[in-house]
């Protein structure tokens, strides 16, 4: 009866456990301790008084636009503009703003930092709250940084060089891999030809004028977001927020601010790649989703990425237990279902980290123990298990959440206005944990891996040293595996903790 009565009620779009009915086709709730808001001209602001660490508040800059948008023209121009907003704006000429910086204890690099991607570009500011001028001077420079760069030609010749090295050098081994083996992952895509580090023939001759037009049309209001949190009441910021940026408007007839997608393919790709500065070797294994990635909006979108979380921790709990072998294929491996490179598209995505002899071992690892899951599935109990570990984790960070890290939530905001990540706050998602997993059974996870694991849109990549002594793969080595693993006689998982506790 009580099974039936359940049946009914999730029909009707209800869950009902001991009197407590969740509505899942609500919309998931928003932390009531972040403010968020819009102003006139589109530009969204979070603000959350925090007081971890003490006297200090972390300021971001973000911008929805990246490499993605640049033309053909303007290869590169999205990163080159992030350097550009350090080398002269309105109230702070040259170098001043870094210098500046330094005197209030804010190093560049370790404190003060940027990065391009490329959806986004995210401006990243922490500062002491002691002294009003201080903060006042904070909000000043994310003003000049959104809409006050001076873009002197004198500075962006010099800058042409600093970029061009960084083109060159690669900005190390693992990048340098990257850039080679993402046209791979990101194939048919607009992500594939908008690497943001650019074309070296652009950034050596791009007219300024395609800097300031890039400037111009995507470093607009309703393209940002504002994010403070720490040492700061919500009135103070937000009087803040609104004279610095209240009177900016967008520009007549900008562009449209378009999504891009990563197109599905039949084939398996594959990319060896290895670099003489590389410190180690990697295997990575990637199966795109079919189709795009949408938000999770509704308490039902929230349950269904509580299966997907209960499934990656109970296969990342079985790589544990051969990684603890005494002969293990891999030092470190986990499988994850999540986000891609692309904003628009997620990926069952498998890693390892091994020696350059055995990454063909440890991609059959990887592949075998994704088989076992799809041929038999999880038991029982390893969902009992990793149900009661992901639930003690969130215990500890509701336990500890007065000391949670101001930068810990701004990565949150900052997710939230870019991909629509939910924000419930740790105390709302410790209870739907408790409440939705009584709703959540081993089929409803051993579900996934149908949908997770396919022959098509798939991209496997080696990553590695050089050397005389090291092995040098070829494609037919890689693909091979597959058809190997598929071929064998593979046994159910055996419950290693249940067995140890029969004994």
């Amino acid at each position: 009866m009580k099974k039936l009565l359940f049946l009914l009620l999730s029909s009707l779009g209800f869950i009902a456990f001991a009197q407590e009915y969740v509505d899942i086709n609500s919309p998931m709730p928003i932390d009531e301790k972040v403010t968020i808001g819009k102003l006139d001209n589109g530009l969204t602001y979070y603000i959350r008084p925090n007081a971890k660490p003490e006297n200090k508040i972390e300021l971001r800059l973000v911008v929805n636009a990246g490499s993605i948008l640049e033309t053909e023209e303007q290869r590169g121009l999205a990163h080159f503009m992030e350097h550009m907003n350090f080398n002269g704006t309105k109230n702070f000429a040259h170098n001043e703003l870094v210098d500046y910086l330094q005197t209030i204890g804010v190093k560049f690099g370790q404190h003060l930092n940027a990065y391009t991607s490329f959806d986004e570009t995210v401006y990243i500011l922490p500062i002491p709250s002691e002294n009003p001028e201080i903060v006042e001077k904070g909000f000043d420079i994310l003003e000049d940084w959104a809409f006050n760069c001076l873009l002197e030609p004198e500075e962006i010749e010099k800058e042409r060089g600093v970029v061009l090295e960084e083109l060159r050098l690669g900005l190390g081994a693992d990048k340098r891999m990257m850039d080679n083996y993402l046209p791979l992952l990101l194939h048919g895509s607009q992500y594939a030809e908008r690497l943001p580090i650019g074309k070296k023939e652009v950034l050596e001759n791009f007219d300024p004028k395609e800097l300031e037009a890039f400037y111009k049309s995507w470093y607009r209001p309703n393209l940002m977001s504002v994010v403070v949190v720490g040492d700061i009441t919500v009135e103070d910021a937000k009087a803040k927020i609104e004279k610095h940026f209240g009177s900016y408007t967008n520009p007549e007839n900008a562009p449209e601010r378009k999504s891009f997608y990563v197109p599905d393919h039949n084939e398996t790709f594959v990319a060896i790649e290895s670099d003489p500065e590389a410190s180690f070797s990697r295997v990575q294994l990637a199966y795109k989703d079919h189709g795009n990635y949408k938000p999770t909006a509704r308490v039902a979108d929230y349950r269904e990425d509580l299966k997907v979380e209960l499934f990656n921790t109970m296969l990342n709990n079985r790589l544990e237990e051969i990684r603890n072998n005494p002969n293990p294929p891999f030092s470190y491996g986990y499988s994850v279902h999540g986000g891609s490179w692309a904003r628009t598209k997620e990926a069952f995505q498998s890693m390892a980290v091994t020696s350059p002899e055995n990454m063909l071992n440890a991609l059959e690892a990887l592949v075998i123990e994704n088989e076992r899951v799809k041929r038999f599935g999880f038991t029982d109990d390893e969902l009992i298990r990793a149900k009661k570990e992901i639930l003690s984790r969130y215990e500890k960070m509701v336990a500890n959440k007065e000391k949670t890290e101001s930068s810990r939530y701004t990565r949150e905001y900052v997710n939230n206005f870019l991909e629509g990540e939910v924000i419930p706050g740790i105390e709302s998602e410790y209870r739907g944990h408790e409440i939705l997993y009584k709703a959540i059974l081993t089929m409803d996870v051993n579900e996934l891996i149908k949908q997770f694991i396919h022959d098509d849109n798939r991209v496997v990549i080696f990553t590695g040293p050089q050397g005389d002594d090291i092995p040098v793969y070829t494609e037919e080595q890689v693909l091979a595996v597959f058809d190997k693993v598929s071929q064998m006689d593979l046994e159910p998982y055996t419950d290693t903790e249940v067995a140890e506790s029969l004994m």
